[in-house]
């Protein structure tokens, strides 16, 4: 097969095992179309918008060889793909720990977590400010955990053990996936715009980046579900 389909190819498989599972009845995910739709539509134009700006301004690029060649403002195809469906994976693993171990909403270490984030996030960006893709990914995440924790700490309470572990578990498809696109590589990094370290063949911003996605992606899902149990409310 030609090296042109590896992106694509990599996209599909992202996509399989969740969708596939989607009509599990437990997890019974198909029902939260509407509330997916919201919240990946919103998040991936955000990050659809950071992809074309840290591309137009050489912090990475893609390799030719790897795609089909249709680019749309500077991004291949299978770029656009790949932010439907890696929130959707996301999102369903989330979804599948909250339908399977209810009771990880009740456990007190859940907020502790993100707070610990918010402060190593914090450290990262004051001393690498001078790096884009450090300081935005980093910076990012020191100013929404700051917002959650300032205003909405007891509702971010119900989600954030979930969320936490959902992350952790999306690392290891993250592992085979995203090595494949940085080891080949697909996905062609400036080192001079992050810290220079990888695990594996990924930079260790991708991990946080994707946390990041998780965070906004997971918190306008539950707002939207929020707001759908009750209009009245006020959440966020």
């Amino acid at each position: 097969m030609s090296e042109r389909y590896t992106y694509l190819i990599l996209d599909l498989l992202t996509i399989a095992g969740p969708l596939f599972l989607s009509f599990d009845k437990k997890v019974a995910f198909y029902k939260s179309y509407k509330f997916l739709g919201f919240s990946v539509a919103i998040t991936s134009l955000l990050y659809i918008l950071w992809d074309i700006w840290f591309t137009k301004n050489g912090i990475w690029e893609f390799n030719d060889r790897f795609l089909l060649g249709n680019y749309f403002f500077d991004l291949p195809l299978e770029e656009y793909l790949f932010f439907l469906v890696v929130p959707y994976a996301c999102l369903f693993i989330y979804r599948c720990l909250q339908a399977y171990f209810p009771k990880l909403s009740n456990i007190k270490w859940g907020n502790w977590s993100h707070f610990t984030m918010m402060i190593f996030s914090a450290g990262i960006f004051v001393f690498n400010i001078d790096k884009l893709y450090t300081a935005v990914t980093f910076g990012l995440i020191m100013v929404t955990l700051a917002r959650l924790f300032l205003l909405n700490r007891k509702w971010f309470r119900k989600y954030s053990a979930h969320l936490f572990i959902a992350w952790i578990v999306a690392l290891l498809p993250m592992f085979f996936i995203n090595g494949q696109l940085t080891g080949l590589p697909v996905l062609i990094y400036n080192n001079t715009e992050n810290l220079g370290v990888r695990i594996g063949t990924i930079p260790v911003e991708d991990f946080f980046y994707n946390y990041l996605y998780m965070l906004w992606m997971i918190i306008a899902y539950e707002y939207f579900s929020s707001k759908s149990r009750n209009p009245s409310s006020s959440t966020l």
